[in-house]
């Protein structure tokens, strides 16, 4: 039986251990990033290093991208060195990238139009989920294409979630569960600055909520301790996702005054200088907004 060639585009803090778990796996990999120096522990344990996106895909018989927005998955897919120049007819790119809608379905066009295909599938979890292999995927394309690369998806994730074929549903579910998360800290930061202005012990909050909100425990840890400066997603991150999700609802006419509001803490944050702190610095804003320092 063949095993699978697999390229790994994009070696950030997520793509990094999504790339580790599909070498473990034992598929061939392949890896490109714009950083050269982030391919050679790769390169050390048996991965191809190559100079561009269209060398890599070129290679493999499935890609993977882990990027960081519209634009610079559109940048890696496009142009005489980006993967649609590189990917065979028939071969099948992976998307992990929390991206728009538009471009999901973008994307699903280029690449019908040459042949080749597209898989929606962006992640859910943070960095160490990542490497652990415990990330979630939504996974949107024909069932066919899904079932070739279920075994890649089983390498990285702990659970696949199935959406359907259309892949603007996929990033929407991503964007969904992305504006509970953002909504959450929101809450969560404003009932410490409540507490604390009250003359309320926080530890007991801090138990509480630790036992309500079992998988927000480290939130709960960074924002009670304001534990903020090794970022595993920073703020900046949190905030292209913030404003794909107000995008997309407001495509479809829904408004989210909630959303609208995490959008302008985390831009106040920025202006503190605070982006590339932990997503969860934005509930320091509630501090300031009450007179803490």
């Amino acid at each position: 039986m063949k095993i699978l060639s697999v390229a790994c585009i994009g070696l950030g803090r997520m793509g990094c251990g999504i790339a580790h778990n599909i070498h473990s796996a034992g598929f061939s990999l392949t890896v490109y990033n714009r950083t050269p120096e982030k391919m050679q522990p790769f390169v050390a344990v048996g991965a191809t290093a190559t100079r561009t996106p269209r060398e890599a895909a070129a290679r493999a018989d499935i890609v993977v991208t882990n990027l960081m927005d519209d634009a610079s998955v559109l940048r890696a897919t496009l142009g005489e060195d980006g993967i649609l120049a590189g990917i065979g007819s028939g071969k099948i790119h992976i998307g992990t990238t929390t991206i728009s809608p538009v471009a999901s379905t973008h994307l699903t066009q280029l690449h019908a139009a040459q042949g080749s295909h597209y898989v929606a599938a962006p992640v859910a979890g943070r960095p160490d989920a990542a490497a652990a292999g415990k990330v979630y995927t939504f996974v949107a394309g024909k069932p066919e294409w899904i079932e070739r690369c279920r075994p890649v998806l089983e390498a990285y994730t702990t659970m696949i979630v199935p959406m359907g074929e259309d892949p603007a549903v996929a990033i929407s579910m991503k964007l969904v569960g992305n504006f509970f998360v953002a909504g959450m800290l929101e809450l969560i930061g404003e009932a410490y600055v409540f507490a604390e202005k009250r003359g309320v012990d926080t530890t007991f909050l801090t138990s509480m909520l630790k036992t309500m909100l079992p998988f927000s425990n480290e939130y709960v840890e960074r924002i009670s301790s304001r534990s903020f400066d090794k970022a595993s997603f920073t703020l900046d991150a949190g905030l292209k996702d913030v404003r794909l999700i107000l995008d997309a609802a407001a495509e479809v006419h829904v408004p989210l005054p909630y959303g609208s509001l995490v959008r302008d803490k985390c831009i106040a944050a920025q202006a503190r200088g605070m982006g590339q702190r932990d997503g969860s610095t934005l509930t320091e804003i509630a501090r300031l907004d009450a007179g803490q320092s």
